[in-house]
């Protein structure tokens, strides 16, 4: 491969391993800056996807004017000279997917890979074999979707249903996992409803013309009359004047003539919303099941257990959706918001709260989704430690009988605050995922969002009391204790953004401490140490070096906290096989 290098205003090509060809005409160029010649590989090449590295900077070098698309940015690159133009871009504290475009003017230009995928270097740290780093990267994504799937799929969660009906139908798409659970916790409400609207099923009288044998007509007014006179086809020569309307149409009498006629139907605008309904949850139920078949992150006897309770669920659907009163009822077109019939009526109502729980978007379930599409380390970490803390509070408390609550909040304007997620134990301890600690309840100065944080119930008062947070980082290093003050002088001396990682999360931590009168702060971190900082204004030292397990027994039991203070806390992810 060649670089391009910058020689006394000249452009020369020479062979540099560090840069690849983006397109089939070789007119763009992937290539990375290094800054010194002892550096590792920075893009691998595997199967139409290419690798790159966090914090490494790139230069993508092109012959004509370009813009340059990463994600939802767009970066023009700059002009060199009449041939040579270059964007520079980097990926600071991001491992996954990405997207990456290169745009002349408004047109794409095809590239030669189909997928971009971020690595880091941490990785390595975790596993110390000699497998090349893009497979310890699958292997550390293998191991966080599988506990988290298995997590997700078999705690038992109860998604609460919103306060009031306003709440918006979501354009973010619905998880697998979110409809799973809501068909399993619902499937008794569901086929309630149904059973109830196909017993007494709402119906409307319409009227319409229809054409009729002279013997049928049972009224006559005046489009009856206007018909005769108009269609003289169907009128014929009487043998006797025994018929009176004979008398007025010379001798003639109709043998058809339209009559309005009255009749009932089920083609109303509440049954073809609960047509729409059934068939969406059939729809979902038949795609957590293909999901679940094709998942490698449940045993078989987990899959074969969840999906006889879906099977169930979907006969049940199935059933309803064969029934009579659907056969002539239309598309629905029009959602009756105002309908009183769904508002009011037995059946109807119940279908109206459980689409209002089936549309409303979870961003527990859709941010994990998206996460695990995307195969954002960072996030999925997050998820697994949240999963973890609750098993290992689960154990600690020496109680099984836990559950996990979603419930919204009714905060609609606020996009990122639309439920809380908790799991709640037997001794009124609750751990919540994302909380928003808000000024003068929690905070006394500013809003905060720490990624988990526990409660205990005060019996006394009836009202929930912080004991601590915790925060969620995927990184390896921490502040030596013995060499805090040297690394907080670096930062002053020498400021960089990696320097600044490791004393952020100290400040961070003191923050959250002191802003919610917490006894605690600890970070959450795949390294393989755990430090705490004790309020005694000493180290209280290691607590316990972990090898793939988190001994939380450390700082809290059943009867509450153990140590104050703040700390870094080792969660490694486990690797199955």
């Amino acid at each position: 491969m060649k670089s391009i290098h910058k020689l006394e205003g000249i452009y020369k090509m020479e062979e540099n391993k560090n840069e690849v060809l983006l397109d089939r005409e070789e007119k763009y160029r992937l290539q990375a800056i290094l800054k010194n010649k002892k550096e590792k590989e920075c893009m691998i090449e595997d199967n139409g996807t290419l690798y790159l590295f966090e914090w490494q900077e790139y230069r993508i070098i092109g012959e004509k004017a370009f813009t340059l698309r990463i994600g939802n940015e767009n970066l023009d690159a700059e002009k060199i000279d009449d041939n040579t133009y270059i964007a520079t871009f980097q990926f600071k504290n991001y491992i996954g997917k990405t997207n990456i475009e290169i745009l002349e003017g408004i047109k794409p230009i095809s590239l030669k890979f189909e997928n971009f995928e971020v690595l880091s270097e941490k990785v390595e740290k975790i596993y110390k074999d000699r497998e090349d780093i893009v497979g310890k990267h699958r292997r550390l994504y293998k191991a966080l979707v599988e506990y988290i799937t298995e997590k997700s799929i078999s705690l038992p969660f109860s998604i609460s249903a919103p306060t009031a009906f306003e709440v918006e139908e979501s354009e973010e798409p619905i998880s697998e996992l979110f409809a799973y659970h809501f068909l399993i916790n619902n499937k008794g409400r569901i086929i309630s409803a149904y059973e109830e609207i196909t017993r007494r099923p709402h119906r409307k009288l319409f009227e319409r013309e229809d054409w009729l044998d002279f013997w049928e007509v049972s009224e006559v007014g005046e489009d009856t009359l206007i018909s005769i006179i108009t269609h003289p086809k169907y009128l014929v020569k009487a043998e006797a004047s025994s018929i009176a309307i004979a008398r007025y149409l010379n001798n003639h009498v109709p043998t058809r003539v339209i009559q309005k006629v009255k009749y009932e139907s089920f083609d109303t605008h509440e049954n073809r919303f609960a047509k729409r309904f059934l068939n969406d949850l059939i729809t979902w139920n038949e795609r957590v099941i293909n999901s679940l078949l094709t998942s490698s992150s449940l045993t078989a006897e987990q899959r074969e257990n969840i999906i006889s309770k879906l099977s169930f669920v979907l006969g049940e659907l199935e059933y309803y959706a064969t029934r009579d009163i659907f056969d002539d009822v239309g598309e629905m077109v029009i959602f009756p918001y105002t309908s009183q019939v769904l508002l009011k009526r037995e059946g109807y109502r119940d279908l109206l709260q459980l689409w209002q729980e089936f549309r409303s978007y979870s961003p527990f379930f859709g941010e994990m989704q998206k996460a695990i599409d995307n195969k954002d380390i960072a996030k999925l970490y997050e998820y697994w430690c949240f999963f973890k803390l609750v098993e290992e509070l689960e154990s600690i408390l020496g109680w099984k009988g836990l559950r996990l609550v979603i419930e919204p909040t009714g905060e609609l304007h606020e996009s990122d605050s639309k439920e809380e997620v908790y799991a709640e134990f037997n001794n009124g301890w609750r751990i919540y995922y994302n909380k928003k600690l808000t000024p003068k309840k929690w905070s006394y100065s500013v809003s905060l969002r720490p990624d988990f944080s526990l409660f205990a119930r005060d019996p006394s008062e009836q009202k929930m009391s912080l004991l601590g947070v915790f925060d969620a980082k995927f990184k390896f290093d921490v502040v030596d204790i013995n060499k805090f003050a040297d690394e907080d002088k670096g930062m002053e001396r020498e400021p960089t953004l990696q320097r600044w990682a490791k004393l952020e999360d100290i400040y961070k931590m003191h923050t959250y401490k002191d802003a919610l009168n917490a006894k605690f702060a600890v970070v959450l971190y795949p390294g393989n140490k755990s430090v705490f900082f004790g309020t005694n204004k000493r180290c209280i030292g290691d607590l316990e070096r972990c090898e793939g397990k988190f001994d939380l027994d450390r700082l809290l039991d059943k009867n509450g906290v153990k140590l104050e203070g703040i700390g870094y806390l080792s969660m490694i992810p486990e690797v199955k096989g």
